[in-house]
């Protein structure tokens, strides 16, 4: 990758990016979303980079560097303050994606370690079989949540109030926005934030999936 850094420090952003995506293979993925970052953010494509650091720490690279990177880029956009829960619904959901990203599989792990250590003093087939459950719900919640179809918004998109352009616009999705949404008939209905609740079109949204 010596020619990525050697474009990078010339400033030529451009072949930066065409070198990252041609070497996607060969380097770690949570390193190589993190280059794909940096150097979008260099390029000021705020989205785009808040899209890639998002995923390298999804996919493990969890350093101070990438954590003062992604805060930097959400100032510029200006979306932490758009994405704060406002109904009851926004809280869950807040609450579930916070509880997903480390404190439920923590939460597994310490039952199993009591369960193991309970079984091992007084061992049973009903104390076995409440021990498997409760080990598996946070992990499977956790899974669960995981999965749900978070996508970064890449360019602002017109709101409407329902899944047709038939239906008047009622805002605009700001771009760089992380939501959730359902797909229905080629559109995808807003579900968080809440603020945003409406019909868009899927252009220009990029999944938050691990690939």
């Amino acid at each position: 990758m010596k020619t990525f850094e050697g474009f990078y420090l010339k400033k030529d952003y451009a072949s930066a990016l065409k070198t990252l995506a041609a070497h996607q293979k060969d380097i770690d993925l949570g390193l190589w979303h993190y280059n794909m970052g940096t150097v979008l953010a260099e390029m000021n494509n705020w989205p785009m980079a808040r899209f890639h650091f998002i995923l390298a720490d999804k996919s493990g690279l969890n350093t101070q560097q990438l954590n003062q990177n992604l805060l930097l880029v959400e100032e510029k956009l200006d979306i932490t303050r758009l994405e704060k829960p406002l109904s009851t619904s926004d809280y869950l959901i807040k609450s579930s994606i916070i509880a997903a990203d480390g404190p439920l599989v923590t939460l597994g792990f310490l039952i199993l370690a009591v369960g193991i250590y309970l079984l091992k003093k007084k061992p049973s087939l009903k104390s076995a079989i409440i021990f498997v459950v409760a080990v598996s719900a946070p992990l499977m919640l956790d899974l669960w949540i995981d999965a749900w179809p978070r996508k970064i918004v890449t360019s602002n998109k017109v709101i409407y109030e329902g899944p047709s352009a038939v239906f008047g616009p009622i805002g605009e999705l700001p771009q760089g926005l992380m939501i959730i949404s359902n797909k229905r008939d080629g559109w995808e209905e807003v579900v968080y934030p809440s603020r945003f609740a409406g019909w868009i079109k899927p252009e220009d949204l990029k999944s938050l999936e691990l690939k």
